[in-house]
């Protein structure tokens, strides 16, 4: 089934040259899916509409016009549609004033920042009240150095005592205001705006764009309704959007990957409480496209575990509740693809229940020697040590006696007894009144030994887990565990999340992990039947996410986050075996803390030499100002880092991402359109696009 909402490879087809496929709104219907039906037409008439106004910080006086209509009305919808030529500083899309000397706060007005965030203030300078509702991130820019058309609702809703903004088809921010103020209660509101307000009988927060339309309704619009209306191209630019069939409304960790048969896949984290690493509940989906990136399939859960039902829960974005966690579900995290010979290879992280980066022991790899053998041990409730294996044919020997139990762990790392499926009951959350509550929902799901519930359980500690595909991703074998690559007293290296590499020369597969004080390649030499590892140590303390592009037969370079501001590479002259010390990109700056990048290569000649595309942002002000780089790759292996692209604004998110080539030789992109390490951009929806360029395009 084809995913719905078909994306197109650019955003080319509005007033910004984009060619996104419009989905038409259909003005007397609405439903649960958000498709409108069933409504009248009276409904969704608006009172007053404009259209096609061209602004330059001057504002549009529509006074006359809008006043007698909207004065009386308690509660009211807002549809816009603009493109904004100017970015810098608060603008006003609109106002509602009282234009009145001494009343300089009195008013009502949607506004954009700088940085993507939009806003709405609801004030008054006698009750000296200030409503204020946003969210940052909510909007594009532009797209290949052109101005995209956005479209914005807002529904103020007395009944409720609600503001509401919604942003290309998402309800990006809602508020209940204990003081809450309509136009009604706005005192001597007289004069309505378009591209400002009227403050004192001077125009402040100046729009400088144009607004495409206007709307007006009369009454307070239905989430479906406004999600409809708001609608557009850049709302078809999400393979995975909240609350699909993956069952999340959150999701980070972008992974593309064109395979040999020419299907374009991808896997992400969806992550089902808020968009917190950990602790939380995180599944990997998967979805793919065999039309260049045109359509995708909708997406499904291809690793995932079951200790947690899959809700789509809103997690709180206010101050005091953001940072609030599940207490931990078993997780799969930080995905990494690779094909060979048309077999795929998925990788993920996989953490215990209540298991985080920072809390998994580091002096045991889970596993123990028996023999000559290595297995995974377990603990069984009730007793003090690891006294159990899991041995040949999943059977659990009790290894003080070296015979064997009743119990099995299944392929899917379930439990059993004497064949049949040992069960516990789910977890769920909810929030009520402020507060997180964790409590058992009465479905019985499969024992886990990654569980906090089950009988026999691993070592608090992070492996990782990989599935195979000989049909492109269609199915997938069960998942097995990498051996302890860094020894029985180590635990397992973190993926670099992204893309596997397989060198040209050897035919060695390579995936790129990390210790936090060395870069960790696993690699097999004979198509993954085995895996091992090649230790790096690094200068200092990294996150070093990494990934590796081949510059020619047998010499790599690997790419990688570090913490101090700069992306490193090290270069490998024999197929992984011995690398070098770390250089850097002088050009890129990052944070402090860094961020993880994509580096791929490309197949077609670009001014008559093999090149490579790097994607990372390029700001030293949080993850933001998105850029895609390419580099040229000359005879003696190295790279004229020769052209570049802005992704968007330069103050606008862009965190991590993944870049493919596509069939087409189009490049596709799908990145974190938001400061992904910032407190004030946690849990946002719909943030993650796919988008594709034209190698011409990154070359202008």
């Amino acid at each position: 089934m084809k995913y719905k909402g078909s994306i197109t490879s650019s955003l080319t087809a509005l007033a910004v040259s984009c060619s996104l496929i419009t989905t038409p709104v259909q003005a007397n219907t609405i439903s649960d899916n958000n498709k409108i039906t069933n409504v009248s037409k009276e409904t969704l008439k608006p009172i007053y509409e404009a259209n096609n106004i061209k602004l330059n910080r001057t504002g549009y006086n529509i006074t006359n016009e809008l006043n007698s209509k909207l004065i009386n009305n308690h509660s009211f919808s807002i549809v816009l549609s603009f493109e904004q030529y100017s970015n810098t500083g608060l603008q006003a899309l609109f106002g509602f004033s009282n234009s009145k000397p001494g009343n300089n706060n009195s008013y009502l007005d949607v506004f954009v920042r700088d940085n993507g965030e939009l806003g709405m203030e609801a004030r008054d300078t006698s009750k000296k009240i200030n409503n204020l509702v946003s969210r940052p991130a909510s909007l594009w820019g532009k797209y290949n150095k052109k101005s995209v058309e956005n479209t914005i609702a807002l529904s103020v809703d007395a009944k409720t005592k609600t503001y509401s903004l919604y942003a290309n088809g998402t309800k990006v921010a809602e508020e209940y205001m204990t003081n809450f103020l309509g136009i009604k209660d706005i005192q001597g509101i007289d004069t309505y705006m378009l591209g400002g307000v009227n403050r004192a009988g001077k125009l402040d927060f100046g729009f400088d764009g144009k607004v495409n339309q206007f709307k007006v309704f009369g009454n307070a619009l239905s989430q479906n309704q406004l999600e409809e209306l708001t609608s557009n191209s850049i709302s078809n630019h999400l393979i995975y959007k909240a609350n699909d069939e993956t069952g999340s409304n959150y999701f980070r960790i972008p992974v593309l990957y064109t395979f040999s048969n020419g299907r374009v896949f991808s896997s992400i984290d969806a992550r089902y409480g808020g968009t917190h690493d950990f602790l939380n509940k995180i599944n990997i989906a998967t979805s793919y496209s065999d039309d260049s990136g045109m359509t995708w399939r909708e997406p499904k859960l291809t690793l995932a575990f079951d200790d947690f039902a899959n809700v789509p829960l809103d997690w709180p974005r206010s101050p005091q509740m953001r940072d609030l966690q599940i207490s931990g579900g078993a997780t799969y995290i930080d995905s990494v693809i690779v094909e060979k010979d048309k077999k795929v290879f998925l990788f993920a992280d996989v953490m215990p229940a209540g298991v985080s980066f920072r809390d998994a022991t580091r002096s045991d790899s889970g596993y123990k020697d028996i023999n000559g053998h290595t297995y995974l041990k377990l603990k069984k409730q009730g007793e003090s040590g690891y006294n159990y294996t899991v041995r040949e044919g999943g059977i659990i020997y009790d290894d003080r006696t070296n015979s064997p139990t009743d119990f099995r762990v299944n392929s899917d790392f379930s439990l059993s007894k004497n064949g049949s499926a040992l069960r516990t009951e789910q977890y769920s959350v909810s929030f009520e009144n402020n507060k997180k509550t964790e409590y058992k929902n009465g479905k019985m799901v499969n024992m886990n030994i990654f569980y906090k519930d089950a009988l026999f359980k691993v070592v608090p500690t992070n492996y990782i887990a990989y599935i195979t595909s000989s049909n492109f991703g269609d199915t997938w074998t069960p998942p097995k565990l990498l051996p302890p690559l860094m020894g029985l007293n180590r635990n397992a290296p973190y993926l670099g999340p992204g893309r596997g590499i397989v060198d040209s020369k050897t035919g060695r597969i390579l995936i790129s992990s990390y210790t936090g004080k060395e870069s960790v390649f696993i690699y097999s030499d004979d198509n993954g039947l085995t895996w091992n590892q090649k230790t790096i140590p690094l200068p200092s303390s990294w996150s070093a996410e990494g990934q590796i592009v081949e510059l020619s037969p047998g010499v790599l370079q690997t790419y990688m986050r570090t913490n101090n501001g700069k992306i490193a590479y090290i270069t490998s002259y024999d197929s992984g075996n011995t690398w070098s010390k770390p250089q850097y990109l002088s050009f890129i700056s990052n944070p402090s803390y860094g961020t993880e990048l994509s580096i791929i290569n490309y197949s077609q000649k670009i001014d008559g030499k093999n090149a490579v595309i790097l994607s990372t942002p390029n700001s030293t002000a949080g993850r933001r100002h998105g850029q895609i780089w390419i580099g040229l790759i000359n005879s003696n292996n190295t790279i004229d880092w020769k052209y570049h692209h802005d992704i968007d604004n330069s103050q606008y998110g862009y965190s991590y991402s993944t870049l493919t080539e596509l069939p087409n030789h189009k490049i596709g992109v799908m990145f974190e359109k938001f400061d992904s390490w910032s407190r004030n951009e946690l849990h946002m929806k719909n943030v993650v696009p796919y988008i594709s360029f034209d190698i011409k395009d990154l070359m202008s």
